[in-house]
């Protein structure tokens, strides 16, 4: 089994469906030594104290994924210590977390409680204006997502009028025969997360931490509908048949389909490069040495038969997508006003002592 000591991904993700979370899978309840949920505004240290917890365990050699945040890409939500099964996450709004077995598994790590009161409840008026205008400024972003997506779904639906299925199924169950045991044994595991995210910087991608180290590599190049997502759909799908444990990580713009799969017990990655991650690949092709090129499986006289529609449908996806993704950095500099006001009420002194108690904590699970 690969095992990286060091992976970059995100718990939730900026969609065309709003926030979208997938909060739960950072480590289960039945497999956890503990997990920690930290509450408090923003600005209390959060993202601090999990990057703080998350390189001392790194640099003493343990295996850490930090979960990043897709508002602000710099910060964290989360981090799991793999060997130590403990895994610290931001528990507040809007992926907000409470303990479901409390002190067997979960604890509350309230860092509001430091806050100064009178100065918070002075600011009280500003804070609640300007997270009214923060809410007003996601709800935007996540209105040109949506418009997009009708977009998207135009340019899809005209791609896949050149679709060969007769050759995408036989991409399907070469990959199936190339990649996965043959006998179809039980239902297998899987772990749900994104390695892609629309964020305040653009389109942030991930991916390299997470398929750095894989004996197998491949890499399915495609435009919109040309049937990279069902490949991995199908792969995904048969690999859980044959009872094994696929990491699954979901595309951010339309969740519930998917972006790339893992099979880390086989040391094997599928891997896609389309419309939203293209940019990364465009600098990363050469990392991968087995690639399909899906395009060439689409009609090419149908292709020119809509080329005009197909151009125009392609340039407005990408306008509402850049505009929301400008919408999304406006909120960044809005939340920083808020995040200020926090940071100066809070006690931050505190947070040392903090800090050694919770490492003191979890090396108890060594």
């Amino acid at each position: 089994m690969v095992n990286n000591l060091e992976r970059h991904m995100f718990l939730g993700s900026n969609s065309s469906e709003g926030f979208f979370s997938y909060f739960q899978y950072i480590l289960s309840q039945k497999e956890a030594n503990k997990i920690i949920c930290i509450k408090g505004g923003p600005g209390t240290g959060k993202s601090f104290m999990l990057k703080k917890v998350g390189n001392h365990f790194k640099e003493k050699g343990y295996t850490v994924e930090f979960h990043h945040c897709s508002s602000d890409v710099d910060s964290l939500d989360g981090i799991l210590i793999k060997e130590l099964k403990v895994a610290m996450i931001d528990g507040t709004a809007p992926h907000s977390i409470d303990p479901k077995t409390p002190r067997a598994v979960d604890e509350i790590l309230d860092l509001a409680k430091y806050l100064d009161e009178d100065k918070i409840r002075g600011e009280k008026e500003r804070i609640m204006d300007i997270s009214k205008e923060v809410s007003l400024y996601f709800n935007r972003a996540y209105k040109y997502l949506r418009a997009s997506r009708v977009v998207f779904e135009d340019l899809e639906s005209l791609n896949k009028l050149a679709l060969n299925v007769s050759k995408l199924n036989l991409i399907k169950e070469d990959l199936k025969h190339k990649l996965l045991p043959m006998n179809v044994s039980g239902v297998g595991t899987s772990r749900h997360l994104f390695a892609t995210a629309f964020t305040p910087t653009g389109i942030e991608t991930f991916v390299d931490t997470l398929y750095k180290g894989y004996n197998t590599v491949y890499l399915l190049k495609g435009d919109a509908g040309t049937g990279s997502r069902e490949v991995l759909k199908y792969i995904y799908e048969e690999a859980i048949k044959r009872d094994l444990y696929v990491e699954a990580f979901h595309d951010p713009f339309i969740p519930e389909r998917l972006e790339h799969i893992l099979l880390p017990h086989l040391s094997i990655a599928l891997l896609t490069c389309n419309e939203i991650n293209k940019e990364y690949f465009k600098e990363n092709l050469t990392d991968v040495e087995l690639q399909i090129d899906m395009n060439t499986i689409l009609n090419k006289d149908i292709l020119n038969k809509y080329e005009s529609e197909i151009k125009y449908s392609e340039d407005i996806f990408y306008e509402l997508l850049s505009k929301a993704l400008n919408i999304l950095s406006e909120v960044k500099v809005i939340r920083n006003t808020l995040e200020d006001i926090y940071i100066n009420s809070m006690n931050f002194k505190e947070i040392d002592t903090i800090y050694e108690n919770i490492i003191t904590e979890i090396m108890s699970f060594q």
